[in-house]
């Protein structure tokens, strides 16, 4: 199936996991070491971020300690998010392809948080000012004033 609106392919080399992060009180106390697991690899999707998502992360930043809360606003995140990603090459931590996540939140499920906060961040929709500047047949993209750049979810 052909989408309505051009896709976006976004290179993956920036999306980290990191390995002994130690997290106090809700503050990263060190940051750990990030490995950089999908470097080479991209991410074809929808730029275009939808409502739903939008309450789904802000019942994230509200979850608090409630995990039954945070369990939900996840699971509804991946489903959500599964609607806009066409296609990946990603491979999982043993370099094996994973399977392709389109209409299957199950997939996204498996991943770390911290690759879903980067796939969160990579696909919020927004463009950068300048990127807009060159290229004037662009319409301008209307944002509902959220900031996906900071990861919600503590490492794991």
């Amino acid at each position: 199936m052909k989408p309505k609106i051009p896709t976006k392919m976004v290179m993956s080399d920036a999306c980290a996991i990191s390995i002994g992060q130690v997290i106090e009180d809700g503050e990263i106390i060190d940051a750990g070491t990030p490995y950089y697991v999908h470097e080479g690899e991209c991410v074809e999707l929808l730029p275009v971020i939808t409502v739903s998502e939008v309450m789904q992360i802000s019942r994230l930043q509200n979850a608090g300690g409630d995990t039954g809360a945070l369990g939900d606003s996840l699971a509804e995140l991946c489903k959500e998010l599964s609607k806009r990603i066409v296609s990946w090459d990603w491979t999982n931590l043993m370099g094996e392809p994973m399977e392709q996540p389109y209409n299957r939140p199950d997939v996204l499920e498996r991943l770390s948080s911290e690759e879903l906060m980067w796939l969160m961040t990579a696909t919020g929709g927004g463009e950068p000012a300048d990127a807009r500047k060159k290229d004037s047949k662009q319409s301008e993209n209307i944002s509902l004033g959220t900031d996906n750049s900071q990861a919600l979810l503590p490492s794991e």
